[in-house]
């Protein structure tokens, strides 16, 4: 069954995104990021810029094969394909991801803004009718509870 985790109340999501991308990448994870194009290059700088003296290695789609195989976070087009190599997605995107159900672990976060809140709820809704085990954290307030 695919656990998803609902970080929601996020102020800034690609801020967000970032941090919990190094946390999935120092437990020795790796992780496909569902983002749109025009969002992919800031989240691309963010992780350049993670902290003074590091970054997190990552790359695109578009990269070689043996590139993607080596990166522990690659940044896919919201409507890509299932990677059997990355059970846990991480979805910034305003859709499912497709194949949601082949994934052992998605974490999807959504904003603070009215629109964000509401494509939200449509997906927890999906998720919801897919059978998947859903937990919501409130990201501003640190807490995490079984929907």
């Amino acid at each position: 069954m695919t656990e998803v985790v609902f970080h929601y109340g996020v102020a800034d999501k690609l801020d967000y995104a970032a941090r919990l991308l190094r946390k999935v990448a120092r437990s020795g994870q790796r992780a496909r990021v569902l983002v749109d194009p025009a969002q992919a290059s800031a989240l691309s700088a963010r992780l350049w810029a993670l902290t003074p003296t590091g970054f997190l290695a990552h790359c695109d789609d578009r990269a070689p094969a043996a590139v993607q195989r080596r990166s522990p976070v690659l940044l896919s087009q919201p409507d890509a394909a299932h990677d059997p190599e990355r059970l846990l997605v991480l979805n910034l995107g305003a859709q499912l991801p497709r194949d949601a159900q082949h994934c052992q672990r998605i974490l999807d976060i959504v904003g603070t803004d009215m629109d964000d809140r509401q494509l939200g709820r449509s997906r927890k809704r999906a998720y919801d009718a897919a059978g998947c085990a859903v937990t919501m954290h409130d990201a501003g307030a640190g807490q995490e509870t079984a929907a």
